[in-house]
């Protein structure tokens, strides 16, 4: 019985740590996530728009588009144009990925009707 009690008084101490390092490393990224904020509304619009395709955390990514989806009414023309485009400036998410073919032989299998796997480049 003893070591069911310590078990179970174990397994509560440890939820509570689990909980309260959840809560602290939630709140971390709450403030980050407004310290992001707050540097993108002291930025202009135009500013805002060269940023486009460069941020590299999800998290700027976010925010940056939170904030011209803010703005977007007060924008003029040629800024919701360029803010509804692809920008030029923008990285590729997937910089190391190539786009080669790969080589593949198969040999027909079977007999009959319909018979077989295989083909291929």
């Amino acid at each position: 019985m003893k070591t069911v009690i310590t078990l179970l008084s174990a397994s509560a101490l440890a939820a509570t740590l689990a909980f309260g390092a959840t809560a602290a490393t939630n709140q971390e990224r709450v403030q980050v996530q407004n310290e992001i904020q707050n540097r993108f509304k002291t930025m202009s619009t135009d500013e805002l728009l060269e940023k486009r395709g460069t941020m590299t955390s999800q998290q700027e990514r976010e925010a940056l588009h939170n904030e011209l989806m803010n703005r977007q009414s007060t924008m003029t023309t040629e800024q919701k144009e360029k803010f509804m485009n692809r920008p030029e400036n923008r990285t590729p998410k997937m910089k190391n990925q190539g786009s080669g073919q790969g080589l593949m032989q198969g040999n027909g299998m079977g007999s009959g009707m319909g018979g077989g796997k295989g083909g291929g480049r």
